[in-house]
C-alpha cells in the first residue's frame, strides 16, 4: 500500500472516530451538562480509547469548541459563495442556505445553545452576520445617513439572529424554505398591517 492509500485510509478513520465522538457528545448533552461530562463516560459511549480522544482534544470543552468553529468556518464557506452582485435579485437563496445548514447542524447547535457556550454560540453568529451585512449589503441598499444605515443593519441582523434562534429552540416547525421566505418579507417588507374594513 503506498502513502497516499494508507493517508486517505487514516483520514477516515480520523472521520469516523470524530463522528462516533461526536453522537456521544450529543447524546449525552441531553441527558446533563457538559461540566458533568467526563473524558471516561464520553470514549465510553462512543466505544473510543481514551487515549484517542487525547489525540484529538484537550478535554470535553475543546472538543465542544472544535465542533463549533468547524461550525463557523462552513457558514463563512457558504456565505462567501454569496458576494453582493448575487443578492441583487432577492434574499431567498442565501437565507434558504443558512436555514438549511442551520437545520442540518441542529443537533450540535441547539446542545450548544442550552450550555455555557450558549451565549457565546450566539454572539459568534451576530458577529458573522454583521460583517457580512455590513460588507455587503450597504452596496445594495439605499440609507440617507450613517446614523440610518448602522442602525438600520443592526435591526436586521438582530432580527434575523432573533429568529434563527426562536426556530431553534421553540418547536414552532417551518421549513428552512419557510423560515428563508420569512426572514426575507421581513428584512425587505417588514410586517405588513391588517386592512381596515
Amino acid at each position: 500500500m503506498d502513502g497516499k492509500q494508507e493517508k486517505g485510509r487514516d483520514d477516515r478513520r480520523v472521520r469516523r472516530t470524530k463522528l462516533l465522538l461526536r453522537g456521544a457528545l450529543l447524546e449525552l448533552l441531553r441527558e446533563k451538562s457538559v461540566d458533568q461530562i467526563t473524558v471516561t463516560e464520553l470514549t465510553g459511549r462512543a466505544d473510543v480509547n481514551r487515549g484517542t480522544f487525547y489525540g484529538h482534544y484537550k478535554d470535553v470543552y475543546d472538543m465542544v469548541d472544535q465542533l463549533e468553529e468547524e461550525l463557523f468556518q462552513e457558514l463563512r464557506e457558504l456565505l462567501d459563495a454569496y458576494p453582493a452582485d448575487a443578492l441583487r435579485f432577492g434574499l431567498r437563496p442565501i437565507l434558504e442556505d443558512v436555514f438549511s445548514f442551520i437545520s442540518r447542524n441542529q443537533d450540535i447547535i441547539t446542545s450548544t445553545l442550552g450550555i455555557r457556550q450558549g451565549e457565546v454560540f450566539l454572539n459568534r453568529l451576530k458577529e458573522l452576520v454583521q460583517e457580512r451585512v455590513y460588507r455587503e449589503w450597504q452596496t445594495l441598499y439605499q440609507f440617507g445617513t450613517p446614523f440610518q444605515r448602522d442602525n438600520s443593519l443592526s435591526f436586521i441582523v438582530g432580527g434575523v439572529v432573533g429568529l434563527i434562534q426562536s426556530w431553534l429552540t421553540g418547536g414552532q416547525g417551518g421549513s428552512p424554505e419557510e423560515m428563508a421566505a420569512l426572514a426575507e418579507q421581513l428584512i425587505l417588507h417588514g410586517i405588513e398591517p391588517l386592512a381596515r374594513t
